[in-house]
């Protein structure tokens, strides 16, 4: 359980000090021309530490149920993971994903300025694969109830929280106003609640 929690919180603070601009920002100047890898390379670190966290959470987890699983829970944890894997899909196609991965930058060699996407998914929730990773995640915990995953369950739900508000710090400097209206409309993470 250590060594999960550990993964868990090193993937985190990784993933929010490698996306904070600042970071970024000495990287560019230290890096050079070299920079175009770094995001890349911030994909294939956070990777890496998910592997480690999947190898424990599917592979070494031993069998601490919380409590025994029903065929309603079963069924309502299958909803949450089909729901939560086509809301991260649909909301995967408002982005281009050679830009979220890193591929756009090795190949180019002009930065374009960011759009804000306010529509698909965006017109519901501002962080819309937070909230398909929200439902998937408690259908993962519902379908296998053990110790490992509620505790994965809270440091993940943690972590959306605050890496929602530190990526809404960003945009907000990024996109001014335009960002602050978006906000008073559309809900942070849960549509029409929160």
């Amino acid at each position: 359980m250590t060594l999960l929690i550990t993964l868990w919180v090193l993937f985190f603070v990784s993933h929010s000090l490698l996306a904070a601009n600042s970071v970024k920002a000495i990287a560019e100047r230290w890096m050079g021309k070299c920079y175009r890898f770094y995001r890349l390379g911030f994909n294939l670190l956070s990777i890496i530490f998910l592997a480690g966290i999947f190898y424990l959470l599917f592979f070494r987890q031993q069998a601490n149920y919380i409590f025994l699983s029903s065929a309603w829970s079963k069924a309502v944890a299958v909803l949450l993971l089909l729901t939560g894997g086509i809301i991260s899909v649909l909301a995967f196609r408002s982005y281009d994903l050679q830009e979220f991965t890193g591929i756009k930058q090795l190949v180019e060699k002009i930065h374009r300025p960011s759009i804000l996407v306010v529509t698909g998914l965006n017109a519901y929730v501002r962080n819309p694969l937070y909230f398909g990773l929200i439902l998937f995640v408690l259908g993962f915990f519902l379908w296998q109830p053990t110790q490992m995953n509620l505790v994965s369950l809270l440091i993940i739900y943690a972590y959306i929280y605050i890496g929602v508000k530190l990526e809404e710090r960003k945009l907000l400097e990024e996109f001014g106003e335009e960002y602050r209206l978006y906000q008073s409309r559309v809900r942070m993470l849960i549509p029409f609640l929160f």
